[in-house]
């Protein structure tokens, strides 16, 4: 399996050197598929997009693969550079308190990584716990008390920090927004390709969405795609 992975991600690595970018897209996008939660992967999408001329498909892999790596230079390089050619496109409102704190959280160390560290505090409570008990009961149980509410602290930490986002992004040329989920009902604004928002609700073939404005209103899915979770075309 990894070795088939591996092919897949040379083969596509070759064919975007090559200028091959629609080839290269479509097998880094099978990667995808596969549910490999890659942050380089992503990005090698949004770049392979942005040399299709597909700005906001690009968006939307860089912006997914700065979920799972907040601080990575070269995908916030390209995502301003992107940003300059979406003049039209509408910005996201702010992240929610907790997105914003979970994503500060990954910059520092990945979820799994926190739920290391929590695993390890935890363990070594219990083996204070039960050294006190059965071989030093002179020990105080004020270390393995901090230990473990330092490793509980990890733990949530670790469950803070899991990726998790309610933005969306308009992925066709634009996308008409209505008053209620009906395509024959009143349009009341048109955003451009590249523009985002938050997702509020969703029914089978629409999406509530708010926008940075303030505004609020009714899109085809089909024009829209999420951020999280991460579905490949």
């Amino acid at each position: 399996m990894g070795a088939t992975v591996n092919t897949l991600s040379d083969s596509a690595s070759t064919l975007y050197a090559d200028g091959q970018f629609e080839s290269a897209r479509t097998l880094f996008e099978s990667l995808a598929e596969q549910g490999h939660s890659d942050p380089a992967l992503y990005y090698n999408i949004g770049n392979c997009y942005t040399r299709l001329g597909e700005f906001g498909e690009a968006r939307l892999w860089f912006e997914r693969s700065l979920l799972f790596e907040p601080g990575n230079e070269e995908t916030i390089h390209n995502l301003q550079w992107l940003n300059t050619r979406l003049t039209d496109a509408l910005p996201a409102p702010n992240d929610p308190l907790l997105h914003w704190i979970g994503s500060q959280f990954r910059e520092v160390l990945a979820p799994e990584h926190w739920g290391l560290l929590a695993g390890l505090f935890l363990i070594a409570a219990l083996l204070l716990l039960v050294l006190r008990k059965f071989k030093t009961p002179a020990w105080s149980w004020r270390a393995p008390l901090a230990l473990s509410s330092i490793g509980l602290v990890l733990v949530l930490t670790a469950q803070t920090s899991m990726p998790q986002s309610d933005k969306v992004i308009v992925v066709s040329n634009n996308s008409y927004g209505y008053s209620a989920p009906d395509a024959n009902g009143t349009r009341i604004l048109l955003l451009s390709e590249g523009s985002a928002g938050r997702l509020v609700r969703a029914t089978e073939d629409w999406f509530y969405i708010g926008l940075s404005d303030g505004r609020q209103a009714w899109f085809s899915s089909d024009q829209w795609d999420r951020v999280f979770p991460i579905n490949a075309h």
